[in-house]
């Protein structure tokens, strides 16, 4: 079974996951996670992990919390992964919306540049 990543817990899709709250990662987890949250979840709540704090776990830290199950700690950094992708796209395009990034609007990368490079 394939956990969705597509749950969003809070009412504005525009909140990046790294400025979740640690309620909002609680939901995320809930959702996408059902089985780790129930296993998991009160140490998420106990460590007061928020969105960055999430992106920053890694196999050592996830061990340090009591995840002791290799196979569990997998599927979170990959269910992570996934949420940080999903978390850098959301904020490159509100930035893009922004006008924060006109550079690759104005300094497109042509065919002829690449070959260039190559």
């Amino acid at each position: 079974m394939e956990a969705s990543t597509n749950a969003r817990p809070s009412k504005s899709a525009s909140v990046a996951p790294c400025f979740w709250t640690n309620s909002e990662i609680l939901q995320w987890m809930k959702n996408s996670l059902p089985e780790l949250f129930h296993k998991y979840g009160g140490f998420f709540k106990t460590h007061g992990i928020r969105g960055r704090t999430l992106f920053m776990l890694n196999d050592n830290l996830l061990l340090e919390m009591g995840i002791n199950d290799s196979q569990d700690r997998a599927q979170f950094r990959i269910e992570i992964a996934k949420l940080k992708i999903k978390s850098d796209l959301l904020t490159l395009k509100n930035s893009h919306h922004k006008g924060n990034i006109r550079f690759l609007e104005e300094n497109p990368i042509s065919e002829s540049s690449q070959s260039e490079n190559a």
